[in-house]
């Protein structure tokens, strides 16, 4: 008797590989709606429709990452690509965590955009890895790192001003507050805006450090090409790291005076603003940062070196701004 051969059951990996950025995007976009329904109408349900999406999202997400981390040939999660999805991911779940431990405060509302607008900076940006060396990789995490941190502050910092000017102008009208929008105090989104200033500062000055670093070890390997000081992502890094550095300044000097609270929200306000331009030229303007070496900078490096490029250079970076 002829024996057919059974259907293989799908495994977990191959559930995995079929993730999406469609996926937890489109969960982050309904627990998104959700938080928006409560300016229309009450319900008793949609607290736990809107939790249940946006932990969809975040177990996809980290699924997604975890399986590109895997599976990438190359040193893991280090592209601009992967680096904005970390950062959306970062703020997904602090999101989520925020949700829960404070139901009747609207945080997706604030977070959840910003979440997508980091998963469509992703979706621009390249996904071809930056060639590295065994120096370059520790030198590039700490880079990457800081700097990754230092935008999560901005973007909480931004967060907590937006909330204390919408909970201070409602205080000042005499407003009761709307329907499941309760804000936390004023005081407690205050020193918080400050904390987040501070973080963001420290964090973003360590990255722009390390990262005069990873250039001079790039260059000194010959491994990616050294990028000069007017390149765009050196001044436009250098110009957000002087303005968070200033803001918190600005906030340090203020936090003793009557509308100290409010500058700070102010100055957050405007880091994220400062941020999303960075973010934006980072995309679509030219830049050298990443990119393996011209042929005429093979000439010109001795022998020892060209090996250890040659390698990085088989196959060239994709154009900024490219999505493969």
């Amino acid at each position: 008797m002829e024996k057919f051969p059974q259907p293989r059951l799908p495994s977990m990996a191959d559930f995995v590989s079929r993730i999406s950025v469609v996926c937890f995007a489109a969960s982050y976009l309904v627990a998104l709606a959700c938080e928006g329904s409560r300016l229309l109408f009450r319900s008793g349900i949609r607290g736990a429709v809107m939790v249940g999406f946006a932990a969809a999202g975040v177990v996809a997400h980290t699924l997604f990452l975890g399986w590109r981390a895997a599976n990438e040939p190359a040193v893991p999660l280090s592209s601009a690509y992967d680096w904005y999805l970390i950062a959306a991911w970062l703020l997904a779940c602090g999101s989520l965590w925020l949700t829960i431990a404070n139901p009747r405060t609207p945080v997706g509302l604030f977070m959840l955009p910003l979440v997508l607008g980091l998963i469509g900076a992703a979706e621009l940006s390249s996904r071809a890895p930056f060639p590295q060396s065994p120096a370059t990789q520790v030198w590039g995490a700490i880079h990457g790192i800081f700097n990754l941190a230092a935008s999560v502050a901005v973007a909480f910092g931004a967060i907590a001003g937006m909330m204390w000017l919408i909970q201070a102008g409602r205080l000042s009208r005499k407003q009761a507050p709307a329907q499941g929008f309760r804000m936390p105090s004023l005081e407690k989104l205050a020193r918080f805006t400050g904390r987040s200033a501070t973080i963001a500062a420290w964090a973003a000055a360590a990255g722009f450090a390390s990262g005069i670093v990873l250039n001079a070890v790039n260059r000194q390997q010959g491994l990616l090409e050294s990028l000069p000081w007017t390149d765009p992502v050196i001044l436009r890094m250098g110009a957000v790291v002087a303005w968070l550095v200033t803001a918190a300044v600005l906030e340090r000097a203020a936090c003793g005076r009557a509308d100290g609270p409010r500058t700070a929200a102010t100055l957050s306000l405007v880091s994220l603003g400062v941020l999303t331009i960075s973010i934006l030229w980072g995309l679509f303007g030219a830049s050298r940062h990443g990119a393996p070496p011209s042929p005429v900078t093979f000439r010109a490096w001795p022998s020892s070196t060209v090996a250890s490029a040659s390698a990085a250079a088989i196959v060239p970076a994709a154009p900024r701004g490219a999505h493969r």
